[in-house]
């Protein structure tokens, strides 16, 4: 029922403002209309007024122009300077008082100037003109006007205007003709007195402009008012035109004075019957929105529940006096106990940090109280303390996880480590130098075949120290005991030993190994074992890419404040898409099997870290193969700066 209500007093209330906006824009739209149509008959009018003043000013002018072509009839035109002579005067004393021209020709009936008040224009042919055509066939009656344009002596807007020179026998003999300039038509208009806010365009009926008054073409014919009124038998047509924001100036003051008044009254009619539907509406929202409140804390607490009772973590709640408050079934299946409070005991038994000094962001690792249960010996739990507050005080969150297996597999890695270290690194250490004694010693007696063997038992050897060592660094690196002793070592013989240890190496895969050294005595601060072990690194890996026969570069530069180490290879090089993860710890294979070489996936990773613990950096370099310019120059360079030693840099410096 209530929304029934609520629905019909808004069709209501939506029917009655269309119904009102309707009636007001109708109105508002009659006397916009009415409003426009006074304005062009405003316009009308003016327009009307000046054509009239035109016309009449146009018959004074032609009532005294007769006058002088009757004197001009009767002479002979082409006695230019008899005419000059006798009628010069008075053609001059024409120009001069009459209004209406600024300048006067007169001219044949062949087209020819035989006279003109102004320089320039004698003997021109002017027979192609409209106006000189036009008052030939008009036969001698009344005036002609031509159509506007700029004059090529003036350089002003004119319209001309001709009248007939009639002979004695009645035939037309020549035609006076003069201009009409823009000074004339704005003449005209100031003694019209129209409105000063009107715009006028006098034109020929073809569209010629021959007078606009200032400002008439800055304004777009859309936001005009415009009436056209032609001008009887001249051929132009006059253009008054009024802005529309004048024209509708008087219509604006009235629809805003009336829209204020009609919303006022049309706003308190509805404002009583609004408010108390308002009330109405609150009231009964209010009591929906406690339903829904209720109902949705309810919701709310039964999904917290749900979490809370089946996340994988177990979790006890204490209050800031550290008084128990609950704990979830994965917390009592940890203690072994299928109640909350003794989960609770088993906790401030195990603990070992008294529950009054729970703080936030607390961590610890602790052995629970097994108790009877068997399932809870031997298992380890992390326990984590957060800290929520809350209105009546705050409250802290343990959350226990089960981190046996974790800690399981930490110890067995720890134990392994230990083991490679004591069980497999003595041996191998001794393994390898026994060997290197027997080639260096007995390796010129021994058979081809005994010798191909040694050499491949001590490569071997080798690769398998690089992985033990590889191991180690890797495990003193994750359990931050991974030690980086800095020493001056002079640059030059980073390479140059890295050279002498891989040599054997190298000549194993038929690899050659070429040291390019800048004649230089700069030293950097490095740690002579392990930077020896990342040069291992980088020309294993160059020789292993390397074609028989080819040869890993190694050279070493000095720039300002940098040693440059670079290991060259002429393998395939690496593919741009593989390039980004070739640093990073057991990265995807950058090759195929048939290219791949063998190896851990850590050498790389391994050396980029020991090389930036040292306050360096390790770069890249390749082209590929298959890749742009792979075909002329392929392979990859691996890159290491060394900032050089401070008693160097200041060197450099001076």
């Amino acid at each position: 029922m209530p929304n029934r209500l609520a629905r019909g007093f808004r069709s209501s209330f939506v029917a009655l403002v269309l119904t009102s906006g309707a009636m007001l824009l109708f109105f508002l739209h009659y006397d916009y209309q009415r409003t426009m149509r006074e304005g062009e008959v405003r316009l009308t009018h003016v327009a009307d007024l000046f054509n009239q003043h035109f016309l009449s000013a146009l018959e004074l002018a032609t009532v005294r122009a007769e006058a002088m072509t009757e004197r001009l009839g009767a002479f002979n035109l082409y006695r230019v300077p008899a005419l000059e002579a006798e009628l010069g005067g008075g053609l001059r004393e024409f120009v001069e008082n009459v209004d209406q021209i600024a300048a006067m020709v007169v001219i044949d009936h062949e087209g020819a100037v035989r006279w003109s008040s102004i320089e320039g224009v004698l003997g021109l042919y002017l027979n192609d003109r409209d106006y000189f055509q036009g008052t030939l066939d008009g036969a001698g009656k009344g005036y002609v006007i031509g159509a506007p344009l700029d004059s090529t002596i003036t350089g002003m807007r004119v319209t001309p205007i001709a009248w007939p020179i009639i002979s004695e026998t009645g035939e037309v003999s020549g035609v006076m003709a003069s201009s009409l300039e823009a000074s004339y038509f704005r003449r005209l208009l100031e003694e019209t007195r129209f409105d000063p806010e009107m715009l006028v365009d006098i034109r020929s009926v073809e569209g010629t402009a021959a007078f606009s008054s200032e400002g008439f073409s800055k304004v777009g014919e859309n936001r005009l008012v415009t009436v056209s009124s032609p001008i009887e038998g001249t051929g132009l047509k006059t253009v008054m035109a009024l802005p529309r924001s004048v024209v509708i100036r008087s219509f604006l003051l009235r629809a805003v004075a009336f829209t204020a008044v009609y919303a006022l009254l049309s706003g308190l009619a509805l404002y009583a019957a609004i408010l108390a539907h308002r009330r109405m509406l609150a009231l009964r929202a209010s009591l929906a929105q406690t339903e829904r409140e209720a109902w949705n804390a309810k919701q709310a607490a039964s999904q917290f529940q749900a979490i809370f009772q089946n996340v994988e973590d177990g979790i006890i709640v204490f209050d800031a006096l550290g008084e128990f408050r609950t704990s979830n079934l994965r917390a009592q299946e940890l203690f072994g106990v299928d109640n909350a409070g003794a989960a609770v005991e088993r906790f401030r038994a195990s603990a070992p940090v008294e529950l009054e000094h729970l703080v936030d962001s607390t961590s610890f690792i602790f052995v629970p109280d097994a108790g009877s249960h068997h399932g809870v010996i031997g298992r380890e739990i992390r326990c984590k303390v957060s800290r929520v507050e809350a209105v009546e005080g705050h409250t802290l969150y343990c959350v226990l996880t089960d981190v046996s297996a974790e800690e399981r597999l930490i110890r067995a890695r720890t134990a392994f480590v230990e083991t490679v270290n004591h069980e497999l690194r003595t041996p191998l250490t001794s393994l390898n130098g026994a060997m290197r004694l027997l080639s260096s010693r007995f390796g010129n007696e021994l058979p081809p075949k005994a010798r191909q063997l040694l050499d491949l038992a001590e490569r071997n050897a080798s690769r398998l120290m690089m992985l033990v060592n590889d191991i180690l660094t890797l495990q003193a690196m994750d359990q931050g005991r991974l030690n980086v002793t800095l020493a001056t070592v002079r640059a030059n013989d980073i390479p140059r030993e890295a050279v002498t240890n891989m040599q054997g190496y190298a000549d194993g895969f038929g690899v050659g190994l070429l040291l390019e050294l800048q004649n230089t005595g700069a030293s950097v601060q490095v740690d002579p074992q392990r930077m020896q072990q990342v040069m291992d690194n980088l020309i294993s890996n160059a020789v292993k890419y390397s074609p028989q026969g080819e040869s890993v570069e190694i050279s070493s530069a000095l720039t300002e404040t940098e040693v440059v180490i670079r290991v060259r290879d002429h393998g395939p090089g690496i593919p741009a898409a593989a390039q980004g993860a070739i640093f990073e710890r057991f990265a995807k294979p950058a090759h195929g099997p048939d290219t791949q070489a063998s190896g851990t996936g850590l050498g790389l990773a391994i050396s980029r870290e020991l090389v930036e613990r040292m306050g360096g950096t390790l770069s890249l370099e390749s082209i590929h193969l298959t890749e742009t310019g792979g075909d002329r120059a392929h392979g990859s360079t691996f890159i290491v700066r060394l900032p050089l030693a401070q008693m160097d840099q200041r060197s450099a410096a001076e």
